[in-house]
C-alpha cells in the first residue's frame, strides 16, 4: 500500500491521469510549434476535425476540440492501465511509451489519412515529428500519473 493518496478505481484513475498529461501535452505541443515553420498540427484541431467540417475556428469549436482532446488522453491512459494490470506494472513506463506509440501509428497514420485529417501538414516533417514527441511526453506524464496515484490489482 501507498502512502498517499490513491485512486484505486481504473476508470476515474484513467479519466485523472490521461486528462492531465493530455493538458500538459496540448501546452507541449503548442510551445513547440511556435518555433517550427509552415503548417503545423495539434491535438484539438485533430478531433476538432473528426466530428465537424471546419473552415476557420470559432471559440466554441477551439473549446470543443480542447475538450475531446482530453477524452482521447483518457482513452489512451484507460488502454494503457488495461495492459499494465493485463502485463504487469514492471517497466510501467516503457509500457506507456510502446502503447502510446503503438496507437499513435494508428491514429496519426491510419485514420488520420483515411479521415483526410490535417492535411495541409501531411507533407512538414518537421510538423509530425513535434506531434510525435508530444504524444512521447503525454505517454512519459501518464505513466508517471499512473504509477503515482494508481497500484496493480491484486488476483
Amino acid at each position: 500500500m501507498k502512502d498517499g493518496y490513491v485512486i484505486n478505481d481504473r476508470l476515474i484513475l484513467a479519466a485523472f491521469s490521461g486528462t492531465v498529461a493530455a493538458i500538459a501535452a496540448n501546452l507541449f505541443l503548442y510551445l513547440i510549434n511556435l518555433f517550427l515553420p509552415g503548417d503545423t498540427v495539434n491535438m484539438p484541431q485533430l478531433t476538432l476535425e473528426i466530428f465537424l467540417n471546419i473552415g476557420a475556428y470559432t471559440t466554441l469549436q477551439i473549446i470543443l476540440g480542447f475538450v475531446w482532446s482530453l477524452v482521447v488522453g483518457g482513452t489512451y491512459a484507460f488502454i494503457y492501465i488495461l495492459i499494465l494490470d493485463w502485463t504487469g506494472w514492471k517497466n510501467a513506463w516503457l509500457k506507456a511509451l510502446i502503447v502510446v506509440s503503438g496507437l499513435w501509428v494508428f491514429m496519426a497514420g491510419f485514420i488520420m489519412k483515411l479521415l483526410n485529417l490535417a492535411e495541409a501538414t501531411r507533407n512538414e516533417p518537421l510538423s509530425i515529428a513535434a506531434f510525435y514527441i508530444a504524444h512521447l511526453f503525454f505517454a512519459l506524464l501518464m505513466s508517471y500519473l499512473v504509477q503515482k496515484f494508481g497500484e496493480p490489482t491484486s488476483d
